[in-house]
């Protein structure tokens, strides 16, 4: 498991001159049933999830209950005054 803290761009990033309208990350090859990975960019979240589904059998599912309670920690959050 890995965990890192780092704020993706907050403005709109290019390469080669190309605006990035979107930045999808994800590794390859990893020997793990289940990989998700998180990514900030221009303040929105992007949520992918690698998963092998003989071991998550429904992965649509799983980002669907991730995304809620992303949304409840969120309302959490506001209505205790600390956003």
């Amino acid at each position: 498991m890995c965990f890192s803290n780092l704020v993706g761009p907050l403005e709109e990033i290019g390469f080669y001159g190309h605006p990035m309208a979107f930045l999808a990350p994800s590794s390859y090859g990893q020997p793990h049933a289940l990989m998700i990975n998180f990514q900030s960019y221009m303040d929105k979240m992007t949520i992918v999830v690698s998963a092998d589904e003989g071991t998550v059998p429904n992965p649509h599912q799983l980002c669907d209950d991730i995304v809620e309670s992303l949304r409840l920690i969120k309302h959490a959050v506001v209505t205790k005054g600390l956003a």
